[in-house]
């Protein structure tokens, strides 16, 4: 058949690798179950010299080196250990902040995640209906009056999602090729969980040509901001998990060493919350993973 007739896209069916026992051991009803347990209470007190955790944090910039853990959650506030976060509890806070940027996201659904959050957050951004299909994009919001630009779209292959033209499919690479870039502009991307059914190797050879798509972008553009999202945990089913997960981000947190860009680590984010492990996380951390995204966007 020729080229031309590849018109659509859509996810398989996955291949069935497990029998009767296997699936009877993996049921939901079995597995990720509670302990019982009798614990007491924890009391934690004021350390004695304390100068603070966050005292000689530097604010939040690109090339920062991580730190181990990366934060820590209290009354469900996220507080980076890496640099001196900020938090944007207003939608006015996040709209200043965002006032008159150009914002392009690639990825999958947990970073389509934050799309969502910021469209619901800001009354004023409103969504363009572009009639694609709403899991793969592209999807656009703009508040003209903020000067806002604010974009979704679903790398390119390999995906899983509904039946989708393929000519809205774009590969990330190719696609930052043709941002010009500036001062005004973000780049957001995260590249995880539907390779976790591929080869290493493709995920390797997909990370370097991003990695040369990156370095050109910031070559013409040095001021453009670039943040890339870390795979988060909570990934549970025969074809993927956190133990596969953690191999990828380990592998996108080495390519991108030593680059003018941003490593927005959400592993502990989604970790070391109480609310249940899910792929897609509850709304509190949410908010926390945009609330340390817009920090390297603002950083004052």
């Amino acid at each position: 058949m020729p080229c031309h007739s590849l018109v659509y896209h859509s996810m398989g069916r996955y291949r069935r690798v497990t029998n009767s026992l296997e699936d009877a051991l993996l049921r939901n009803s079995v597995t990720a179950q509670n302990i019982n347990g009798a614990f007491t209470s924890i009391k934690i007190d004021p350390a004695i010299n304390s100068t603070g955790l966050t005292s000689r944090l530097q604010v939040c910039s690109p090339g920062q080196e991580p730190s181990q853990p990366s934060g820590f959650y209290y009354n469900d506030i996220w507080t980076s250990l890496v640099c001196l976060g900020r938090h944007f509890p207003s939608p006015s806070d996040a709209r200043a902040c965002l006032n008159g940027k150009d914002i392009h996201m690639f990825g999958d659904s947990t970073l389509r995640q934050w799309f969502e959050y910021l469209e619901r957050f800001i009354p004023t951004l409103k969504r363009i209906d572009l009639h694609v299909t709403y899991k793969s994009g592209p999807l656009l919001a703009v508040d003209p009056d903020a000067g806002l630009v604010m974009r979704w779209r679903a790398h390119g292959l390999p995906l899983r999602t509904s039946k989708t033209m393929l000519s809205n499919l774009h590969y990330e690479a190719a696609h930052l090729y043709g941002i010009g870039g500036g001062p005004q502009t973000v780049v957001v991307f995260t590249l995880w969980a539907h390779f976790s059914t591929h080869s290493v190797s493709v995920y390797i050879q997909r990370l370097s040509r991003l990695r040369r798509a990156i370095s050109s972008l910031l070559f013409r553009s040095p001021e453009t901001t670039v943040l890339i999202k870390s795979a988060n945990t909570g990934y549970k089913s025969i074809y993927g998990s956190d133990w596969l997960s953690v191999q990828l981000d380990l592998l996108l947190r080495a390519m991108f060493k030593g680059m003018a860009v941003t490593i927005l680590d959400v592993w502990d984010m989604t970790s070391c919350h109480y609310l249940p492990d899910n792929i897609h996380p509850g709304a509190p951390v949410i908010r926390n993973e945009v609330d340390l995204m817009l920090s390297y966007i603002c950083p004052r």
